[in-house]
């Protein structure tokens, strides 16, 4: 796993990744949750973020709203974040536009899937015979198929939109998903390998 975080670009398109991901707006910054278990990622984000904003990123532990212990990061707010946050909330809602999207490189997609993405196995008479990727973007109509032709004329990947709970989200099957997959392993930490990992040998997991 190679992170290069040395031009502006690659810079915007980590800190897009991360704003699509579980990343929440807070004022013109953002803020980074994760359950302890998930310390390990927590801590390459904290380092990437140092690269990025030349300062130290602040790591506390709280609780959140439900009761539970997680851990949060908060980045200093730099002209770069700030312009990323502006771009992509109205409001405190997201607003997708092909503009934000282009911003992203592959190491900003693969941080948006390592938040976002699953993978499922379908079984037909107990076996395994087919694998699902999905991008869990929890958004529009709309904006989900902002994503898909951005997804399509940029990178050539075909994704399809499936409703689930009220919101959209995009899905892959086994030859357009494992194609997918093996275009992002790179950028892959090593704890979300289990994301990206598609032997029909494995447990299933999502």
């Amino acid at each position: 796993m190679d992170y290069n975080v040395s031009s502006k670009k690659e810079q915007r398109g980590i800190l897009a990744g991360m704003l699509l991901g579980v990343a929440q707006k807070r004022d013109r910054n953002f803020f980074i949750e994760r359950a302890p278990s998930q310390s390990a990622y927590l801590l390459f984000e904290k380092a990437l973020l140092e690269e990025i904003t030349q300062q130290p990123v602040y790591l506390r532990e709280r609780s959140n709203r439900w009761g539970d212990r997680v851990l949060r990061l908060e980045p200093k707010l730099i002209p770069l974040t700030r312009v990323l946050v502006k771009k992509l909330y109205c409001g405190n809602l997201k607003r997708i536009t092909r503009q934000f999207l282009n911003f992203l490189t592959p190491q900003g997609i693969a941080i948006w899937f390592m938040d976002k993405g699953a993978k499922s196995y379908k079984r037909k008479a107990g076996k395994i015979h087919a694998i699902e990727i999905a991008l869990n973007t929890h958004l529009s109509k709309e904006a989900n198929e902002v994503i898909a032709r951005y997804f399509l004329e940029v990178w050539g990947v075909d994704w399809g939109l499936s409703k689930s709970r009220g919101t959209y989200r995009l899905r892959l099957g086994t030859r357009a998903g494992k194609n997918f997959l093996t275009f992002l392993r790179p950028y892959i930490h090593p704890s979300m390998l289990g994301k990206v990992q598609t032997s029909y040998n494995e447990t299933a997991a999502t």
